[in-house]
């Protein structure tokens, strides 16, 4: 899932956000100094007050984690209700005077119409901040400069429209208005993000094997994917419509021979493959053979993909791990499908990771009839000897599968495979 373009407006959440704590913290300011006949109770301690309340927030902000969407709406409603306690404590300051005289009001004022709303506003902004940067996909940017154009907005509109309004609480209300519009704003930037969830993981030398889910709500995508080091080897549709049958699927239910045929297939780096199992439920007799470089994706294949595959021979079945190199060299058999998982030699450098006496040695130990299929990707470079044989070449899903043999594929092959790519 490639990261597209930052979703529209998203900078319109955070400016609003910024410029209702600007709001916020001159209005409190402006009250608590000049609202009661106390006059001055200390510039320094009204400021430090709000700074360290907005420093509270941010501190106090959701860090990632599977439940960080509902964490930051929490905080959104959390803001909502602070700005509108601090809207209605801030009328009720113009009609009861009492409520600004003496040292308790002006406490109260200092932390329900200062600190109480940027606190709340630090929390919002430290969650957009966790959401931006957990964001997998790229397509969410942080929200501090917004915030900063927000936050002298609302000093700039503060100082225009403080000394017009019959009461200084209502620029509270006005901030109200401001939260609700990002708040619903923001909701839709949300859909935008990318999450991922790491399930599990493995140490393997050629670095850790993971597991993954991740998410695009907006565009109602869900996979789960199994990486080992940075390379993607097998991904698959987590939701609940059907799934394109994967390329080596597809390459196995296309050459299916009669249930009465001998048939022997080799599944070079099939180690998350689920080939194996069809090729074990769709033929009474077929003897498949895996040959895998890494233990640890074996294990979180079978767990999260159902490969049902283990190390070691089953009836009808042979799974072993280890240099592909080595373990080519010591075939003594002949196959009638060969699959290459592209994706599994990426670790090692594709098909150069490979030596040129293991890529004729797997084309050697093909039966006259036989077919090598490699996917999900482009064969790049062809290897030598397979430049003059039959090819064929099939998009199946988001993969793209590549048949080569000597003799041309048995009718109906062609149609199966239409049918795979096509589904």
């Amino acid at each position: 899932m490639t990261s597209g373009p930052p979703p529209r407006l998203e900078w319109v959440p955070p400016l609003l956000v910024g410029a209702s704590a600007a709001v916020a913290a001159e209005v409190a300011l402006s009250l608590l100094l000049y609202g009661g006949p106390g006059l001055v109770r200390s510039l320094t301690t009204v400021l430090g007050v709000q700074g360290f309340a907005f420093a509270a927030g941010l501190w106090s902000a959701p860090g990632p984690g599977r439940d960080l969407v509902d964490r930051v709406r929490r905080r959104w409603i959390l803001g909502l209700v602070v700005f509108l306690v601090a809207a209605t404590y801030g009328s009720a300051w113009t009609f009861i005077p009492l409520l600004g005289e003496g040292r308790l009001g002006q406490s109260a004022g200092l932390v329900i119409m200062g600190a109480a709303p940027l606190y709340a506003a630090g929390a919002v902004l430290g969650g957009m901040t966790s959401a931006a940067v957990t964001d997998e996909g790229g397509r969410l940017s942080g929200p501090g400069a917004a915030a900063a154009a927000g936050a002298s907005l609302g000093f700039v509109l503060t100082g225009f429209m403080l000394p017009r309004v019959p009461m200084p609480g209502t620029m509270l209300v006005g901030c109200l208005v401001l939260l609700s519009v990002a708040g619903m704003v923001y909701g839709a930037v949300l859909g935008s993000r990318t999450e991922i969830f790491v399930e599990a993981h493995r140490p393997s030398v050629s670095g850790d094997v993971r597991v993954q889910e991740r998410h695009l709500e907006s565009e109602g995508i869900a996979h789960v994917e199994l990486f080992e080091g940075d390379f993607l080897r097998r991904s698959k549709d987590a939701g609940s419509g059907a799934s394109t049958p994967a390329w080596d699927e597809a390459a196995v239910r296309a050459l299916l021979p009669p249930s009465g045929s001998a048939w022997r297939v080799l599944c070079l780096g099939g180690g998350v493959s689920s080939a194996p199992r069809s090729a074990l439920r769709e033929h009474p007799t077929v003897q498949v053979d895996v040959a895998e470089r890494t233990a640890a994706v074996i294990e979180l294949g079978r767990e999260y993909f159902d490969t049902g595959l283990s190390v070691g021979v089953v009836e009808r079945q042979a799974v072993a791990v280890g240099n592909l190199d080595d373990l080519i060299a010591s075939v003594r058999t002949t196959y009638d499908l060969i699959l290459v998982d592209l994706d599994a030699l990426a670790p090692i450098g594709g098909l150069r990771g490979l030596s040129r006496a293991t890529l004729w040695r797997t084309t050697d130990a093909m039966t006259p009839s036989g077919v090598v299929a490699f996917g999900p990707s482009l064969v790049e470079p062809v290897p030598e000897h397979l430049e003059e044989w039959n090819r064929t070449r099939v998009p199946v899903g988001k993969g793209l599968l590549t048949l080569f043999s000597r003799v041309p594929l048995a009718e109906g092959v062609h149609a199966r495979l239409n049918a795979s790519s096509a589904s």
